[in-house]
Order: structure tokens, then C-alpha cells, then sequence
């Protein structure tokens, strides 16, 4: 943990954002603000303040997951261009750990992709310059859901079988249901209430899916997410309408309904770990079902066998073959010899004689591994790691301890690219 505890006492000693990391009480909820312009992030700030948040700053990629679990936020705010990072990868990584994926992330850009955000697990879209009373708004949605420990789900369904079938797998201590079956009595329950989350079948009896798409839009409130589930086979146009309009889509079919329970369970922000133990396991088993890591080689380099051991038994899980290697140069004849049988390479930094950063220009240089993904691990976590790192040939950077999910995580972006 040597890693991350300097990093605190360097931020609490130098803050030059300002922000309320020397005076956060065990009480206090906070958000956290990921943002390198100080000035913008300083008025969120101010409207955190007068919400009754406290409010952290973090400006660099290492600082978001330092922050995030040294003091769990309720909610993130989060800029799309980083000077070390995309904002769109972090929204990405940590809508893909477990054990973060209930925070809600309110995206900030000065380019229009509200739909690409909302299907991508932002709970919001904020445009720049922002409109004014956007971040008010924002703040008051955040005081909403905490407010809300019982989640409310509009299900619009007409068929009474699957209707049923829905309510009960999602129905439980912190999940109310309301069903209802024709388009008109959809709009008067949405035009009556905020309902957490909406699921809706495109074909209704009443109204055609596009009005439907369309009124359920206008009635709605806007952070209302909107998963539309339908055995249909939509047209190309049908399509591109509901991913413009709503969070997320499902066919109906053999195991849809648990992939609806684990987007409807995302779309809530319910906290993982507080669910029920059922929930948990048909979450857990779709994840390693659908893991794109699975079957994949993975080479390890590191001079330290606890380190190799650890990452190896997590490894066996996951369903991940790992290669090891105990030195740069055992790496280089690994790749020389086994070049097409690696999908992706953890380069530990600190090694003696080659280190991580000589091993990675050379297997970038003498073997023409261009495209082969190589996650930097490295035991330090200061400014300018990250760049040094990926001059070297990197193609991102880790720091320890690690921290597994995180670790998966940034795996599994990396096969996705």
C-alpha cells in the first residue's frame, strides 16, 4: 500500500485544487469531481457546497481509483479529455468493475455524444459550455437517488407471462414493480411519478414502437433510464432511433432475462455487494460467461514468484492462461519462441538488469509487436509514469497494489479496442 499512502500525503501536503480532502468527517458524503481545470472544477465545487457535499478533485487518471476507493463517492462528475487519459476509458472501467459500477458518472464533454455516454453506463450527459441551471440539476439528481434506497420499475409489457416473469426475478428488498400493459396507462404512471428505471416492450396493442419510443421520450424524466426489451427484429432505422433515445437494448430470448436483471440492476445503481445472493450469482455467472478474457494467453512478466503466483491463481478463475516470465530477457524468448500464442503482456517496471521499460522497447522494436497490448505495472504512482511508460511503448500502465477488478478491467478494454 506504500504506493497509494504516498501518494495521499503528497496530495494532502500540495492541493492545489482547493478541494475537501483535509476535512472529510466519517458523516460526510462525497462526490468526486475528475477534472483538470481547476477554475471549472472549482464551481462544481461550489455547487457541491451548497448541496451539503464534500467534494474531491482529482486531475490524473491514477488519482480517480486512489480516490474513488480511499473515499466512496455517491456520485462522480467526469471530463472527457484528461491530460493523461480519455475520460470515455474511465467511465469504461469503471462501469465494468463490480464493485463501482453503482456510482453514478455524470459526463461532461464539449462534444455532443449524450447517446454514445448513456449506452457506454453514464447516468447523464452534460454538454460545454453548460446550460444554465445544468449542474444544479446535476446536484439535485444526485440528492434524489440517495434519497431513494427502494428503487421504483415501470415494466410496459402486454404479454401477462412475461410481465410476471420480470417482476418477480427483479423484486426484492430494495426493488418495487408496477406493471402495466397498454401504452396509455404507460404515459399516466410516467407523467405521475419518477420512476427509477423503465423496461418496455416495442410492440404494444395501442400505438405503434417509434410513437411509443417518441411519447415515452417527452414524458420521461430525462435521467429516467430506458431499457427496451422486445423479441422483435428491428429495422436498421428502428435501431439507430432507440440507442438515440434510450440507455440500452435486449432481444428476448433463452437467457435474456438475466441480462435484463444485471442492466436493470446497472441502470439503479445498486450497489452489488447489497444484493440479494441469487442476484449476485446470476450476475456473476453471465460475467464469466460473456468474459471476453477467457481462453486468452497472457504473459507475466515479473522477478518477484508472489506476484507471479498471485496473478496466476486469479487467472485460473477467469478461465486465462498465464505465461510467466521472471526477467525481461526470459520475456523476449518467451515472445521469440511463443510470439502468436500471446494475446496480451503485464510488464512489471521495476526489475533488475532489463527493466520493464528496456523489455517493452524491445519487443517493440526487434519483434515487431506493434499491435500486442503491454499493461505497464508499476510500483510508483507519480506524475509523469504513465507518459514514460507509454513512450516506452506501453500501451497503458497499472500501478500497485494492484487492485484485481481494476486490473480485469483495464484488460478487457484493451481486447475490446
Amino acid at each position: 500500500m506504500a504506493a497509494y499512502a504516498n501518494l495521499g500525503i503528497v496530495n494532502e501536503m500540495i492541493n492545489e485544487t482547493g478541494d475537501d480532502r483535509n476535512s472529510i468527517q466519517p458523516e460526510d458524503r462525497i462526490i468526486l469531481i475528475v477534472e483538470d481545470d481547476l477554475r471549472f472544477g472549482k464551481i462544481i465545487m461550489d455547487h457541491a457546497h451548497e448541496h451539503d457535499l464534500k467534494a474531491v478533485m482529482a486531475t490524473s487518471y491514477v488519482e480517480v481509483f486512489d480516490f474513488i476507493n480511499r473515499y466512496t463517492p455517491i456520485a462522480v462528475t467526469l471530463d472527457v479529455k484528461l491530460p493523461d487519459t480519455s475520460g470515455w476509458k474511465v467511465l469504461d472501467l469503471l462501469k465494468n468493475d463490480l464493485n463501482f459500477r453503482h456510482i453514478p458518472i455524470y459526463l461532461i464533454s464539449g462534444e455532443e455524444n449524450r447517446s454514445l455516454a448513456l449506452r457506454r453506463g453514464a447516468r447523464n450527459f452534460l454538454l460545454k459550455p453548460l446550460e444554465h441551471g445544468a449542474l444544479s440539476d446535476l446536484f439535485e439528481d444526485v440528492i434524489s437517488l440517495i434519497r431513494k434506497p427502494v428503487k421504483e420499475v415501470l415494466i410496459i409489457e402486454d404479454n401477462e407471462i412475461e410481465s410476471s416473469q420480470i417482476a418477480k426475478m427483479l423484486q426484492g428488498d430494495n426493488i418495487t414493480v408496477e406493471v402495466v400493459d397498454t401504452a396509455t396507462m404507460a404515459m399516466e404512471k410516467i407523467a405521475e411519478k419518477n420512476h427509477d428505471c423503465i423496461i418496455l416492450d416495442y410492440t404494444l396493442p395501442d400505438i405503434s414502437g417509434n410513437e411509443l419510443v417518441t411519447e415515452v421520450n417527452k414524458v420521461r424524466k430525462k435521467t429516467t433510464p430506458v431499457i427496451v426489451y422486445s423479441a422483435k427484429d428491428f429495422t436498421k432505422k428502428e435501431l439507430q432511433n432507440i440507442n438515440r433515445t434510450f440507455n440500452k437494448h435486449l432481444t428476448k430470448g433463452v437467457h435474456s432475462l438475466e441480462y435484463l436483471l444485471e442492466d436493470t440492476i446497472a441502470q439503479l445503481h445498486i450497489n452489488f455487494n447489497e444484493l440479494a445472493p441469487e442476484k449476485k450469482r446470476i450476475i456473476e455467472n453471465i460475467r464469466v460467461k460473456e468474459d471476453i478474457l477467457s481462453g486468452k494467453n497472457i504473459l507475466i512478466v515479473d522477478d518477484d514468484v508472489r506476484n507471479l503466483f498471485a496473478l496466476t491463481t486469479v487467472f485460473e478463475r477467469y478461465n486465462i492462461n498465464a505465461i510467466t516470465a521472471e526477467s525481461g530477457k526470459e520475456a523476449i524468448s518467451i515472445i521469440t519462441d511463443e510470439g502468436n500464442n500471446v494475446d496480451m503482456i503485464l510488464m512489471d517496471i521495476m526489475m533488475p538488469e532489463m527493466d520493464g521499460y528496456e523489455t517493452t522497447q524491445r519487443i517493440r522494436r526487434e519483434h515487431k509487436n506493434s499491435t500486442l497490448p503491454i499493461i505497464a505495472v508499476t510500483a510508483k504512482a507519480m506524475k509523469g509514469d504513465r507518459q514514460k511508460c507509454i513512450e516506452a511503448g506501453a500501451s497503458d500502465y497499472i500501478t500497485k497494489p494492484l487492485k484485481m477488478d481494476q486490473l480485469l478491467s483495464l484488460m478487457r478494454i484493451w481486447f475490446y479496442k
